[in-house]
């Protein structure tokens, strides 16, 4: 422990002196040293509990010191048990010291420099020292456009090419499949346009900020161009209001100028949302910008913020979600040693937590140049393997997102929004598969159980 700790501390200390002494704004240094601190973090503990959790049992088994425990009254149950509660106490205080220890430097020490200014340190707070909820607006569905043009495509491509496609159905279907991904992105991002001299209205729902009166909620907006301005800049005006300003009028903010392809924002009072949660925002592209057409991509190019919580209980939420994993690898890690060798054992479940860290890749290239039934085939392994990318909260808390634990409460959202024939939102999406991810950690240490119950670790020789 001594040793772990001082490796987790060295790294700790020497980032946040050397962000501390770097030119930079103070956001981005602490941005910065949250993502690696808390992510080495992670992982340094993560291999460790794999290792440790093996090791802990086939040691025992392969020096026959296990004979000593289980001679007496005691169940394999309560042995496995036992090994369970010691590594998640040493999980608990490892990640506990070292969690208070980023969190001192990263609230104390860095927004504390000698070039910080008050400015810099608002921004801090305002982005990062916060909690806030992202809300995205709806798009129209395109699948059915979708398929009638791919559905062309594919015709046109078997008539001009019949030598090629005719008698090779595989080629077809995945001709339709990459067809299919890249023009639902290109229909998408139609809606999302806006040429000179025209305008678009984004129709947000579900904006609660906590203070209506005296509060605000933020804007944030990323714009892509088919045209690059000489000097990147663009012009835009934008208005908003509870109802749609086109038909009900709105609040003009002034026109800005802004650096394309750069994450902008600007703060909305939080009188202009509805009572019901309703914010209408519009954007007017000017013809100033002559034949720029602003483009504000889907998921990336504009949300709606307003703070849902604070940063220490985003940190703590932040902080629980690493146990949790790590409890998921120290119960794979048992069941593993309990009936495999040291080596076989650490390989397995080393595979498994690098394709949990990575799901979020894997689920997105299957999509291109597969066939059906090597998506399928991977799609079903992918069930029963962790999601941890999809849950993963040190992206969250580095940018200010609020870091949503709440398991039952998101079973219960998942049953309600699926008898009303609503939309499942990301945040009780990724809880839920977190729950996904517990129940699988349930049934491989059951699994290990009853094989290290019925596993014979000796002979009487009479």
């Amino acid at each position: 422990m001594v040793f772990i700790l001082a490796v987790t501390a060295c790294n700790t200390v020497f980032l946040a002196l050397w962000l501390r002494g770097y030119s930079g704004r103070a956001d981005e240094k602490v941005q910065t040293f949250l993502s690696y601190s808390l992510s080495f973090t992670a992982t340094f503990l993560a291999l460790l509990t794999i290792f440790i959790s093996i090791a802990t049992i086939t040691r025992d088994i392969k020096r026959k010191e296990i004979f000593t425990v289980v001679t007496k009254p005691i169940k394999r149950f309560h042995f496995l048990l036992g090994k369970f509660l010691g590594m998640a106490l040493l999980n608990l205080v490892l990640l506990s010291i070292s969690a208070a220890m980023i969190f001192a430097l990263a609230c104390y020490y860095l927004p504390r420099g000698n070039n910080v200014t008050a400015n810099e340190k608002a921004h801090l707070k305002q982005l990062v020292f916060t909690a806030r909820r992202a809300v995205t607006p709806e798009y129209k569905d395109v699948q059915a456009d979708v398929k009638k043009w791919v559905d062309e495509k594919v015709q046109e491509k078997l008539r001009n090419e019949p030598g090629r496609y005719g008698n090779n159905p595989v080629e077809v279907e995945m001709m339709r499949r990459v067809l299919t991904v890249d023009k639902t992105k290109e229909f998408i991002a139609q809606q999302a346009a806006v040429p000179p001299g025209g305008h678009l209205v984004w129709h947000f729902t579900g904006v609660n900020p906590p203070d209506r009166e005296n509060g605000y909620v933020f804007v944030r907006f990323k714009q892509d161009v088919t045209i690059s301005p000489p000097d990147s800049h663009t012009y835009n005006e934008w208005m908003f209001g509870p109802q749609d300003p086109v038909v009900y009028g709105g609040t003009i903010r002034p026109r800005s100028r802004d650096v394309i392809r750069t994450v902008h924002e600007f703060a909305v009072p939080a009188g202009s949302v509805s009572e019901q949660g309703d914010l209408y925002v519009l954007y007017h592209n000017p013809l100033l910008n002559r034949d720029t057409t602003i483009i504000y991509q889907p998921g990336t190019g504009i949300e709606v913020l307003y703070v849902a919580g604070t940063f220490s209980g985003n940190f703590l939420r932040t902080t629980a979600l690493i146990y949790l994993r790590l409890l998921f690898m120290g119960t794979i890690g048992l069941a593993m040693g309990a009936w495999l060798s040291f080596p076989v054992a650490v390989l397995l479940v080393l595979v498994v937590y690098v394709l949990g860290l990575s799901s979020n890749f894997i689920a997105a290239a299957i999509s291109y140049e597969t066939s059906d039934a090597l998506n399928m085939f991977i799609t079903i392994i992918m069930k029963f393997l962790p999601s941890f990318s999809s849950w993963d909260p040190v992206p969250m808390i580095e940018k200010g997102r609020l870091v949503s634990v709440n398991l039952g409460g998101s079973l219960l959202n998942v049953l309600d929004l699926f008898l009303q024939g609503e939309k499942i939102t990301p945040d009780v999406w990724d809880n839920l598969l977190l729950l996904k991810d517990l129940l699988i950690g349930v049934v491989a240490g059951s699994f290990g159980y009853l094989v290290f119950r019925f596993r014979e670790l000796a002979r009487v020789v009479v």
